[in-house]
């Protein structure tokens, strides 16, 4: 495998440690991933929902017709390397029969940038991009997320503050607007896929 080529035209510090240029030069040279691109590696075997005051969305229809509806979305982060994570998608709104399953392949930068490809599970059709940004609110970390998607012949736009839920959490046994726990409203979705090294 050819060795990875980088031009940097700022060294930034990254983490206090070394500067993002000796980061990629200590990668370069087949020392494997270094402290920035693992940063973040804690997010595998994660699950983050939306909080009550973040299941409002806003769907477009028509020329002029903007209706708030409500849902939740739940991401089980499957497996991380290297700064990109996978996982499963479940997504339920309120004028949806049955939950909407999907896959995420997200990455995620040592400054916390987010970016998301989000993938129908049963064609592997893209269906949105959502970006966000990793914000540490009362020393928690959040993950503020922002889409707008094609949604029955209009768009659907929505942002939140995403939270992390633990087995115990009160939110983990009872989802903010679905009223089910974690398990039960994943249940009919499939497991998110590992990333294939």
């Amino acid at each position: 495998m050819a060795a990875l080529a980088y031009t940097i035209l700022r060294p930034t510090p990254v983490d206090g440690a070394a500067t993002a240029r000796q980061q990629v030069l200590a990668y370069d040279k087949g020392r494997g991933p270094v402290v920035a691109y693992n940063k973040w590696k804690w997010l595998k075997k994660t699950y983050w929902i939306v909080p009550q005051n973040g299941i409002y969305s806003v769907a477009q229809s028509g020329t002029d017709r903007f209706d708030v509806i409500r849902g939740q979305t739940v991401f089980r982060i499957t497996d991380y390397f290297n700064g990109y994570w996978t996982g499963a998608v479940t997504v339920k709104l309120t004028r949806a029969l049955v939950p909407a399953c999907q896959y995420v392949l997200g990455e995620v930068t040592p400054q916390g940038r987010v970016y998301m490809t989000m993938y129908k599970a049963d064609t592997g059709e893209v269906i949105n991009n959502p970006v966000g940004t990793m914000v540490k609110k009362q020393g928690e970390w959040t993950m503020v997320n922002e889409m707008t998607s094609p949604a029955q012949g209009g768009t659907l736009s929505h942002w939140a503050y995403m939270l992390q839920s633990k087995p115990g959490d009160r939110t983990f046994k009872d989802l903010p607007f679905a009223h089910q726990s974690i398990p039960k409203f994943m249940s009919s979705c499939p497991k998110g896929p590992p990333i294939r090294r």
